[in-house]
């Protein structure tokens, strides 16, 4: 069994089109819609399927990019699955998308290829060592992430300075390493429940902090028990750490259209974001079509 959990806000069309995609007996859905979105119908969503349970987080996080919130609804995510398990069939995986994000692989092949690598994890590295910039996201003290105006970006630069030079640094006198990636992973049942049990102790560094899902779960796994079992040990960038094809060199990212349909087959990821049905709805069929 597999547990998918969604992050989504927006583009719900596509979102029932991912859904549908996801339907088989293997898997379990689980989606996050954002608080800010009103009038969201989930008795149609969960009514979708004819084989996968979609079941909707109870806590409804309102996001916003570059602050906690993020990293909340992980975890929000994360929780309602390993609660959500059936003891009898656990999750051997838990894979992070977003709701513009779609499978570029049929259910069996995914499944059979995370059979055949069993127990190793899918976490992305922007580089095999960690810079400075990335460290200083929790080492610091960021304020007014979540307000984000001309007045708070002010004080929230020049409370940045005054911890400078007042030589605040919350990893002082702790041994944990920080990492830094893509925050969209595919990770063990064992791995995901070691990730919801040990989240107490690493919560206060994440809170009041700079883009934390990017380090999030890279940090929790280096100082982890798992840290050896990485499928890509050397990733340094390569977003086939995670099984996740993402063109960042044409956009923030780039949004996939027709003409990548031959570039999307032959990807050796499982996964790819982003799509948006008003950019090209058109690439969107071709690729659910072509899995079939």
């Amino acid at each position: 069994m597999h547990a998918v959990m969604i992050i989504a806000h927006n583009q719900f069309e596509l979102l029932e089109k991912l859904i549908l995609a996801l339907d088989d007996v293997r898997n379990d859905i689980f989606v996050h819609i954002d608080a800010k979105v009103r009038d969201f119908d989930f008795s149609h969503f969960e009514s979708l399927t004819n084989y996968s349970r979609v079941i909707f987080t109870d806590n409804r996080i309102s996001v916003t990019w570059g602050d906690y919130s993020q990293v909340a609804t992980e975890i929000e995510l994360l929780k309602t699955a390993v609660i959500n398990e059936n003891k009898d069939k656990p999750f051997s995986y838990f894979h992070l998308i977003s709701g513009v994000d779609l499978p570029v692989k049929s259910n069996e092949y995914i499944h059979r290829f995370f059979d055949e690598n069993n127990g190793k994890e899918f976490i992305h590295f922007t580089s095999n060592e960690v810079d400075a910039l990335s460290v200083n996201r929790i080492r610091y003290y960021h304020f007014f992430r979540s307000r984000r105006n001309t007045f708070t970006k002010i004080m929230s630069q020049a409370l940045l300075r005054a911890q400078k030079l007042l030589g605040v640094d919350r990893l002082k006198g702790t041994d944990i390493k920080v990492q830094k990636g893509c925050n969209w992973f595919s990770i063990t049942g064992d791995f995901a429940h070691y990730v919801v049990d040990s989240f107490g102790s690493y919560e206060k560094y994440f809170k009041h902090s700079y883009c934390c899902d990017e380090v999030f779960l890279q940090t929790i796994f280096v100082n982890s028990p798992f840290k050896d079992n990485l499928y890509m040990p050397n990733c340094n960038n390569n977003h086939d750490a995670c099984m996740r094809f993402i063109d960042w060199e044409r956009g923030n990212p780039y949004v996939f259209r027709k003409d990548d349909f031959e570039l999307l087959k032959s990807t050796p990821c499982v996964f790819a974001r982003k799509f948006d049905l008003n950019t090209d709805g058109e690439i969107i069929d071709m690729i659910l079509d072509d899995r079939r």
